[in-house]
């Protein structure tokens, strides 16, 4: 559920793993005075149809998005796999991305089927290396991506 006032026009893309953060993100854009061009959650599950890659080609063909925020999480590669995506050509516009999890401890179990870690792949360390590897600002603090888009 999107509840529409939360939601500016604009011109950030967004894609995020997580619902809660889609809400979260969404409405402290929008009462910031920053409107988005399109807000996606694709969901953290291991198992989905849409990814980070699928919605980074779409908003690098679209001219309403001049900047693109994303929200990952641990577990999973889908932002390894972003990272491989963005370094493989230039691309041209701002990326930012947060990590959610990266104070849980190693040996925690969390709920979500999409925060299994494996052969230290879908840690939040190795999701931030990568991120930054490929030329994003990875953001440790939900607020400090506000500072960015301005």
């Amino acid at each position: 559920m999107m509840p529409g006032f939360i939601y500016k026009p604009g011109h950030v893309g967004f894609v995020s793993r997580s619902g809660t953060l889609t809400h979260e993100i969404s409405s402290n854009l929008t009462y910031r005075g920053i409107g988005q061009s399109s807000c996606i959650c694709i969901g953290g599950d291991i198992c989905k149809g849409t990814d980070f890659v699928d919605i980074l080609k779409l908003f690098r063909d679209d001219e309403e998005t001049r900047s693109v925020i994303m929200i990952g999480e641990i577990g999973g590669a889908s932002e390894e796999t972003a990272a491989n995506y963005l370094m493989e050509s230039p691309y041209p516009k701002k990326v930012l991305a947060y990590i959610a999890g990266r104070n849980v401890p190693e040996d925690k179990k969390m709920g979500h089927a999409g925060a299994i870690v494996s052969n230290g792949i879908g840690t939040a360390e190795s999701k931030i290396t990568a991120l930054e590897k490929a030329g994003v600002i990875v953001v440790e603090r939900m607020d400090d991506i506000f500072q960015h888009l301005a």
